[in-house]
């Protein structure tokens, strides 16, 4: 069996969202897109001064025996997330002889933002095998998990194309102006 420690002190959790149309008190949309690979709607919450990022399947979606099918995953991060992700990706995309990372290298060291300790990854079976990203919230344990025995770190996983062609990557830079203008 894995076992694996936090490596930092974990966080408390957030208050849990359920439904993306029934936010708890202190948690507020700020921001929604559709993933356009699979379909998904993707939620930025302020939530109680952090930032949850849900992962809401797509409208209608059913089971093959034709039940509905609902899914709202949350995953946290602290709100300076919407201003350090897009610099940091920049900076984990350049080659070695531009100061990036090691040739083959896939992942950052983890990097504090906002008190919590945040790192960069390649994910490389992500849409059809065209590649993507994936940021680890390594101060944040998901649910049902014990980080003293079994850590599993928050993570969200996006296709490059949706962070491109599909305007994520420019609405998460258009939210960290606003988080840094004191707007957000």
């Amino acid at each position: 069996m894995w076992i694996r420690k936090a490596p930092y002190k974990i966080k408390p959790p957030l208050p849990e969202i359920i439904r993306h149309d029934q936010l708890p008190p202190g948690a507020i949309e700020i921001a929604n897109i559709v993933e356009i690979t699979e379909g998904d709607l993707i939620y930025f919450i302020k939530n109680n001064g952090f930032l949850s990022i849900l992962s809401v399947t797509e409208p209608d979606r059913k089971l093959a025996n034709g039940q509905p099918y609902y899914r709202c995953s949350q995953d946290d991060f602290p709100l300076e997330f919407l201003s350090w992700f897009p610099s940091a990706l920049i900076e984990f995309q350049k080659p070695p002889a531009q100061g990036g990372l090691h040739a083959g290298a896939i992942t950052t060291s983890d990097i504090e933002v906002g008190g919590e300790m945040l790192c960069i990854q390649r994910a490389l079976g992500v849409d059809q095998d065209r590649g993507g990203y994936i940021v680890e919230n390594n101060s944040r344990c998901e649910k049902d998990y014990d980080p003293e025995t079994e850590f599993e770190p928050h993570s969200i996983c996006w296709a490059s194309r949706f962070l491109y062609e599909g305007g994520l990557l420019n609405l998460i830079t258009d939210l960290g102006d606003k988080y840094k203008t004191g707007y957000l």
